[in-house]
């Protein structure tokens, strides 16, 4: 019986031996739709666990040892911050085996690479290390764009650009935008992409990774180009037509045999690929192809989201300049909410692509990287298949899970987009340095009727609208500030002067009113125009738990006499009536307590510089905003406005911050004004204006709405957010009623 027992140990330490041995079964790539690349685990002691680089990076020599194990010839990509490219992984179902892997190159396993120790780490889940391998047989290059092509004579149904950028409101039927013979870019050379394995599977990746939703067909290359075998024009039949002059014929026949050698064959695409390179392929060709049998595709905009119906999710990217990119948010059963970036990935984050009408995520952006949303988290740990049509058909969790999901894991896409290679730009940004003192200025060029020029500065151009436009077509970001003049500059070449109007939400100057004319620089008296922009700028939202609360806390009006509130009678704080009654009359308040928050990825800084602010004498302070927070009295009945109010910044700064982020830098007693990210200003109950004066206002039920920023004087990414609210009573006998929660208004 013992030596039985000793036998069947035995077996069980020869296959806990083959299991832990060096051929490579000791570690895995997981989270990506490819074999040869994903997040790094290594197996041991009965459990897989993942590899992360808290202090020292996971480097080349470690990815070749770790990919040779695998089979494949090397490592293309170590990435470090894997949580990027391969989502989050729940740190509480999750073993961190090695940290700070140190491998010379010449090991056959990663077990033989030094560490700090099994389980011993300091990582975080955005630590995490992933690797994509080159493999083994052909080598695949780092990088493979692809891209539509016609001939310049095709009299075919060939476009290779769409004439609008997506689907509009209203668009409910799927529309074609492009269609042509697909080409890849390899070995500094763009060939067609082979017809031997190409279906629709292949078709949905390309047209994903071109920035369009979704294949809506292959068609012939009889329908793209019916001359396409050269029996409809040749030179023996060539005429002064359009369709078949000599030079028609030539340039068909150059486009004809540049399309006789293939890459990739042959191709397999399960469709859930980010992009073509991704799909498996045993060789990357060129392969000949006398027969121009060559990949085509027609790709399309899918029915614009709001023909789903108000019972569907709906989504949104918010905290970005460009609409294609920023903080993933979902609307479901009425209520926006965001997604933990927890089990975030490249085929979860594509069903939200293209769901808005876009291609394939070029990004995945975790931790927050737009900056923080607010309401519920509708998703957590979304694993979805790629070709599910909403989220809500994937495999999901929802609300506040044991991955500790707060706002701070809000994660963030960057989707592909047509706009970038169909619609060329017609603002550019150009910097130049002053001889003189090397100072660098960025001047505005506008594609003018001439070509490309600089712009004359005029007060038409004072706008952040205009700004906003420029910024946004030149380079993607958001205008730091307006445009100004500088004359004498170092630009030297054509000039514009003239009137561009913009309302700011134009995708291009070219949307803009403009009227434009080449001048001389003697008629540029105001200097030529130079533009600030930048990625990144506050985000200010009013907290309506902290004015529900103070609301609850002092159910009642506040009985003042006037001579008690004088100095905010200066500031304009009282209604109208109560400049012309005496110092003993008395008015009634309805005082409550507003905290304004910056979930942005800047500081909100006052746009009066210091030297600028109003000093008011009888509070002893400055004024660096005018009216930073209104607060609004509305009929419950009619909507109609019956009393206002308004904040001064008197002093803007870090009054609260957020324990997961937020760093105090401004306080008014370092005379310093400003509100840091992820931090707020809390203005109480107690402070004069924090009010507004009802002493001419009936009893009866009221819409209350604080409005932070009201003016735009700070530059925002959305201000769609900076309004809250919620609906009281005011009781005859002087107390204040709560009827209906406080929320954010008109999000």
């Amino acid at each position: 019986m013992v030596a039985k027992l000793v036998i069947a140990w035995l077996v069980v330490l020869s296959i806990w031996r083959v299991r832990s041995s060096y051929d490579g079964d000791d570690v895995r790539l997981t989270s990506a739709a490819n074999r040869y690349e994903g997040r790094l685990e290594v197996f041991h002691n009965g459990t897989w666990g993942v590899v992360c680089s808290s202090k020292t990076a996971f480097s080349y020599p470690s990815g070749d040892v770790v990919c040779k194990q695998l089979g494949y010839a090397s490592a293309a990509v170590v990435r470090s911050k894997a949580s990027y490219y391969y989502g989050v992984v729940a740190s509480n179902t999750t073993r961190v085996w090695m940290d700070n892997v140190r491998c010379t190159g010449k090991e056959s396993s990663l077990l033989q690479c030094s560490s700090d120790g099994w389980g011993v780490n300091r990582c975080s889940a955005n630590d995490y290390v992933g690797l994509q391998c080159n493999l083994a047989y052909p080598v695949k290059p780092l990088s493979m764009p692809v891209r539509l092509s016609c001939p310049v004579h095709n009299n075919g149904s060939c476009t290779v650009c769409p004439d609008q950028r997506g689907p509009e409101p209203g668009d409910c039927t799927a529309q074609p935008a492009a269609q042509g013979i697909v080409e890849a870019f390899y070995n500094n050379q763009w060939r067609a992409v082979t017809l031997r394995g190409w279906n629709m599977n292949a078709a949905n990746v390309v047209c994903g990774e071109l920035g369009y939703p979704l294949a809506l067909g292959i068609p012939t290359m009889q329908e793209l180009w019916p001359n396409f075998d050269g029996s409809v024009c040749s030179a023996s039949n060539a005429t002064d037509s359009d369709d078949c002059n000599a030079r028609a014929v030539a340039e068909n026949d150059a486009f004809r045999n540049s399309h006789l050698s293939v890459y990739l064959q042959p191709l397999t695409c399960t469709g859930a690929e980010n992009r073509l390179l991704d799909c498996y392929f045993p060789a990357f060709g060129p392969v000949t192809n006398p027969t121009l049998k060559v990949a085509t595709v027609t790709c399309g905009f899918q029915p614009h989201q709001s023909c789903l119906g108000s019972k569907n999710e709906t989504y949104r990217l918010r905290g970005a300049a460009v609409p294609w990119t920023g903080r993933v948010e979902v609307k479901r059963n009425g209520q926006w909410g965001t997604i933990c970036d927890a089990g975030w990935n490249n085929l979860a984050a594509g069903v939200v692509c293209r769901a808005l009408g876009y291609g394939t995520p070029s990004l995945i952006a975790p931790s927050a990287y737009y900056g923080r949303g607010f309401g519920v988290i509708h998703y957590t740990n979304v694993k979805c298949t790629g070709r599910e049509g909403r989220l809500s058909n994937c495999s999901y969790q929802t609300g506040l899970t044991a991955q500790n999901c707060g706002h701070r894991r809000d994660v963030g896409v960057v989707c592909r987009t047509p706009y970038p290679a169909c619609f060329h730009p017609e603002a550019r940004l150009t910097q130049f340095y002053d001889r003189d003192t090397s100072y660098p200025f960025t001047f505005l060029e506008v594609n003018g009727p001439s070509g490309w020029g600089s712009l004359c500065y005029n007060d038409t151009l004072n706008s952040v609208s205009f700004s906003d436009v420029v910024c946004r077509e030149a380079s993607s970001m958001f205008s730091y500030s307006v445009m100004r003049g500088v004359v004498s500059p170092p630009y030297r070449g054509p000039l514009y002067s003239g009137s561009m109007a913009c309302n700011g939400t134009e995708w291009s100057v070219s949307k803009c009113s403009q009227d434009l004319s080449l001048v001389s620089e003697a008629s540029c008296p105001n200097g030529q125009t130079v533009v600030q922009c930048t990625p990144a700028r506050p985000d200010l939202v009013p907290e309506y738990t902290v004015l529900e609360t103070s609301l609850r806390q002092y159910p009642y009006l506040d009985i003042q006499p006037i001579y008690n509130v004088r100095c905010a009678m200066q500031e304009n704080c009282l209604a109208p009536s109560a400049y012309s009654k005496p110092d003993n009359s008395f008015v009634k308040l309805l005082r409550f307590s507003s905290e304004s928050m910056n979930w942005g990825r800047a500081d909100a800084l006052p746009a009066l510089q210091p030297y600028q602010w109003t000093w008011h004498a009888c509070h002893n302070h400055y004024h660096s905003i005018e009216s930073f927070v209104s607060y609004e009295l509305y009929s419950a009945t009619n909507g109609s406005l019956i009393a206002v109010g308004h904040k001064a910044s008197f002093c803007l700064e870090d009054s609260v911050c957020a324990m997961d982020g937020g760093y105090a830098r401004y306080a008014c007693s370092a005379g310093s004004q400003g509100i840091s990210v992820n931090c707020g200003d809390m203005y109480g109950r107690y402070l004069d204006c924090q009010w507004i004066d009802v002493t001419d206002v009936p009893p009866g039920r009221y819409s209350l709405q604080l409005h932070v920023n009201p003016r735009g004087e700070i530059l925002e990414s959305d201000f769609t957010n900076n309004r809250a609210g919620c609906t009281v009573q005011l009781m005859a006998n002087g107390y204040v009623q709560v009827v209906s929660a406080c929320t954010l208004l008109g999000n």
